[in-house]
């Protein structure tokens, strides 16, 4: 499977290279530097090709993201919504979830003690409750916490079987308070807000887009307009992560990754 292409139209795009990985290809889209209050701040995302239920497929890839990360010299590293376990299918969800004792999550997490990077990971989440749709966040050796998506599509709740979260935590590393949002919380403005009221200034926004390829585009021009109003109204650095895929016929995930100024204006995308 190939990942779409990177458009290169904005100067503002720095060390931006198309990555070969095994039978994908990948990219990380770092901005340096990202403004927040205090700091300057280097933010990367990753978008590529997440493999459908091979939680230890997507773990290599996603080690690979952070090496290559770290020698930007990123402060923080975003990876797509539930891209260690997949999300094209129940099937798929149910194979590649993981609970958070599971001993190759822990290793993942161990493993950040060599840095100083903070990285963001999407996983299928068990636990003894249910399934969550869940956004890892790591920091120097530890597990510095955990957001669960709030607003669920019909097809998360019925057809993937997540179950909502309930709270919007705001971490601080690195001299700024940020947050998450996951994929459908970006189409209304209350998630965020709740963690802009809690003093977040970025905030990063996974995602895990497969659309028919006939609406693919109006919903790419209706996500980023959704993000764009997110960095202004709230006056945010908004760093977008999605997934690439074009295997199924008649879908295709877009990608479209990018990271906003609190203006709304792209300091790098793809």
């Amino acid at each position: 499977m190939n990942a779409l292409p990177p458009k290169r139209n904005r100067k503002e795009l720095v060390g931006h290279d198309r990555l070969a990985f095994g039978t994908f290809v990948a990219l990380l889209l770092t901005a340096a530097p990202a403004l927040a209050i205090e700091s300057n701040l280097v933010l990367s995302v990753y978008q590529g090709v997440c493999q459908e239920g091979d939680f230890t497929a997507n773990l290599t890839t996603a080690r690979e993201g952070v090496k290559q990360a770290r020698e930007r010299g990123s402060h923080f590293l975003a990876l797509p919504e539930c891209f260690l376990s997949g999300y094209e299918s129940r099937e798929a969800v149910q194979r590649g979830a993981r609970s958070l004792d599971d001993p190759e999550v822990k290793q993942f997490i161990a493993e950040s003690a060599a840095h100083d990077m903070v990285v963001l990971v999407g996983l299928a989440r068990k636990s003894g409750d249910g399934l969550s749709n869940t956004e890892l966040v790591i920091h120097r050796g530890k597990l510095l916490g955990a957001y669960d998506k709030i607003m669920l599509t019909g097809g998360d709740r019925g057809t993937l079987g997540f179950k909502p979260g309930t709270s919007v935590p705001v971490f601080q590393a690195h001299g700024a308070r940020f947050a998450v949002i996951v994929c459908h919380d970006s189409s209304f403005p209350h998630v965020a807000l709740a963690a802009r009221l809690q003093g977040a200034e970025l905030l990063f926004a996974p995602h895990n887009n497969e659309i028919g390829a006939v609406a693919a585009d109006d919903h790419r021009r209706w996500v980023r307009n959704c993000h764009v109003g997110l960095a202004c109204q709230l006056k945010m650095v908004v760093a977008r992560a999605n997934t690439v895929k074009s295997d199924r016929p008649g879908q295709i995930g877009y990608g479209a990754s990018f990271i906003l100024s609190p203006q709304g204006t792209p300091l790098a995308e793809a």
